[in-house]
């Protein structure tokens, strides 16, 4: 890639958003940025701190090669679909979930 195209990026994380069902204002406060860069962001009228870029990436759950490459990654739809129903319930619950799933992995990898 010769250049980011800070366009597709914005779009791609607005996707995400939307996948979510959350606002730009909750986006923004997940993120801890204000909503105004956050839109800006997301209209690629704004360049993001790399900073900025690992929390959007970590709040909103993006690869960062999917955001900077035209590639996603490969996801079961039931898992995504759960990680997205699991994001809504809050950070505390979202981590609870992620305790769960793990123990439970590592017992059926015992098994």
């Amino acid at each position: 890639m010769e250049y980011l195209d800070y366009y597709e990026i914005g779009q791609k994380i607005k996707q995400r958003r939307l996948d979510y069902g959350i606002s730009q204002e909750k986006a923004a406060e997940l993120c801890d940025i204000s909503p105004s860069f956050y839109g800006n962001i997301e209209r690629g009228m704004k360049k993001m701190s790399l900073d900025t870029f690992v929390v959007i990436c970590n709040k909103m759950d993006l690869q960062p090669n999917y955001l900077l490459q035209d590639n996603l990654p490969e996801t079961d739809p039931m898992i995504f679909s759960f990680i997205l129903e699991a994001k809504k319930a809050g950070d505390t619950q979202f981590k609870k979930y992620l305790t769960i799933i793990k123990a439970l992995a590592r017992i059926a990898n015992e098994l």
